[in-house]
């Protein structure tokens, strides 16, 4: 991380809220008030930039000097550190005032020699001393803002936010009425200029406005809600030697109706993330009252009424009204990329419903009932097969849809669509079968026959062992109960679409198919998952220093690449610590 990256993370906070302590108090804390926007809080600066070093030397040796060489004090207004307590923690308190006005920022740091702080600051500093502590602030608007007997803003840091601020290294908690008010009028314009350029996007072909605003507008009054509807916003960030990890907590007011909406969609164990099979580059579960989602449904198909016609749209909608009255449970699944010579996309989708036969049923009328689409020159075609081909006492229906450009030979456009399409889903184009269980069914895209064989057995019986298999490890470390996890292998993903693509000609660049094929590593997952709980919705963030490493392997090959300084990969992996 570069100098400039560094003081750009801190200053993006400061600058994006702002705020104003002051009165005599036992903690840094206390001595914030509640018209706080925000508070950022630095825990140990030294063992906090130590920890990050280290994890930097191991993504990359080296690496960790860039941080332990930062100009960490410029942060603070005391470039040198004079009088700095480096071991306690940090304290930033943000006030914004809305409009043009930049916010202000005072700063509230533990002093091993406050006089000597004092006088490094200078003159210009206003400084009032709170026992070992600073608090200083160098915008003048600040000064007439000096306020006390007012409550201490951890009066509205509830419980769970608290143990959330109190277990990061870096640490924001974010006092959302306060924001809201002071961006109020900010607010009130970007829904404005969000309707106005819905309004003149009229004039663009196969843009049907009316629909888009049907959706959109909801989506935003949403928006907008739940912004008035929350009370607090806390986010974490941990360094480790196994990596970097984030932790979110958005508390809402009791009673609103975004608390109600949450709370109608409890979290789960997406159980059937753990029977996928191994050797994907993604995998990701969700689980929702997806009652919420009949409206976009409606909409997508309203939306593909301009390339199938009214007749097949109204039908569509119809079929998808039947479809939605269906109980939808948890959707699992992952993705993958192959041979692109019989198409490079693998994807495996795992979907619980309480009547799976009624789902085929309808799902069959729904691709016969799209037939031929056209728009904008684009051609696609829709072909099923029921009852295609057998898996033990199952069967698998068929789906393939093959997509076209028109080409009078003027158009480059066409062949490279074509070409790419072929890459992405074979010459036959691309091939949906769908097995239809006792309490799900199973999808799986390209891949064959075999490619639905592994899945049908990895549901049936789960991988064993004593070791679990990454991406198991990975969702282990995102809780128990989850409404969405999504768990991404990105330095391999990266690798291999680079791969796919030297391979296939679409990278029309001087490489070596073999230096990119060393940039694959071992598998290691990027874990996201979100939960819903009473008030509130919790986000964890997990970045494997596994991750890391091979992001900047990439990231030196491409930069060598480019420099014109050579194409090959280094022969060492990164040291182990």
């Amino acid at each position: 991380m570069s100098r400039r990256q560094i003081l750009y993370s801190w200053l993006l906070l400061t600058f994006t809220f702002s705020a104003l302590p002051l009165q005599a108090a036992e903690s840094a804390l206390d001595a914030v008030s509640t018209d706080a926007s925000a508070v950022i809080r630095l825990k140990n600066p030294k063992a906090s930039i130590a920890r990050l070093a280290d994890l930097f030397d191991a993504v990359k040796k080296g690496f960790g000097d860039v941080v332990r060489k930062a100009e960490i004090g410029k942060l603070i207004s005391n470039p040198d550190l004079t009088g700095v307590d480096m071991e306690s923690d940090w304290w930033v308190a943000i006030y914004a005032a809305g409009g043009n006005k930049e916010p202000d920022v005072v700063y509230l740091i533990p002093a091993k020699d406050i006089k000597a702080m004092k006088a490094a600051l200078g003159n210009d500093v206003r400084f009032e001393e709170h026992g070992k502590i600073g608090v200083y602030t160098t915008d003048a608007d600040a000064v007439t803002r000096l306020k006390s007997g007012e409550k201490s803003i951890s009066t509205l840091i509830d419980k769970d936010s608290n143990a959330v601020f109190e277990g990061g290294d870096l640490s924001v908690f974010i006092n959302v009425p306060q924001l809201a008010a002071a961006y109020k009028s900010e607010i009130a314009g970007w829904k404005e200029k969000f309707q106005e350029n819905l309004e003149n996007a009229g004039g663009m072909p196969g843009m049907n406005t009316r629909q888009i605003a049907e959706v959109a507008a909801p989506i935003l009054e949403f928006l907008v809600q739940g912004v008035d509807d929350t009370q607090s916003c806390t986010v974490a960030g941990m360094v480790s030697k196994e990596g970097i990890s984030f932790e979110d907590l958005v508390k809402f007011k009791a009673g609103t109706a975004t608390e109600k909406l949450l709370a109608k969609s409890p979290p789960g164990a997406l159980a059937t993330l753990s029977s996928l099979p191994a050797g994907y580059l993604a995998y990701w579960g969700l689980t929702w009252n997806m009652s919420d989602f009949a409206k976009l449904n409606e909409w997508l198909m309203g939306f593909a009424g301009n390339a199938i016609g009214p007749e097949k749209s109204k039908e569509l909608t119809s079929l998808l009204g039947e479809i939605a009255k269906l109980k939808i449970g948890s959707m699992t699944g992952t993705y993958g990329l192959g041979d692109p010579d019989e198409g490079a996309v693998r994807s495996i989708t795992v979907t619980e419903v309480d009547d799976p036969q009624k789902m085929r049923d309808l799902s069959r009328k729904v691709v016969k009932s799209m037939g031929t689409a056209e728009a904008q020159g684009l051609k696609q075609t829709f072909d099923l097969k029921p009852d295609a081909e057998k898996y033990g006492k199952n069967s698998a229906d068929l789906v393939t849809m093959k997509t076209a450009m028109e080409d009078d030979g003027s158009n480059p456009l066409a062949a490279m669509q074509q070409r790419m399409t072929s890459v992405l889903f074979g010459p036959e184009g691309m091939e949906t079968r769908t097995v239809y269980l006792k309490d799900r069914f199973v999808q799986t895209v390209g891949g064959g026959k075999k490619q639905m064989t592994e899945a049908l057995a990895s549901l049936e019986k789960p991988p064993e062992g004593s070791k679990s298999p990454p991406p198991q490890q990975a969702r282990a470390r995102l809780g128990a109960k989850a409404n969405l996890v999504i768990l991404l292998d990105l330095p391999n993903l990266i690798a291999k679409a680079a791969s796919i693509m030297v391979e296939s000609g679409q990278l029309p660049l001087p490489i070596d198919p073999d230096d990119v094929k060393a940039l694959q590593g071992k598998p290691s997952f990027l874990g996201l998952g979100a939960a819903t709980e009473p008030q509130g919705l919790r986000v964890k963030t997990q970045v494997p220093l596994e991750q890391m490493q091979g992001v900047a392997k990439i990231v030196d090959y491409m930069q060598r690449l480019f420099q014109g300084a050579g194409l090959g990969v280094p022969d060492e992996e990164p040291e182990e610590n």
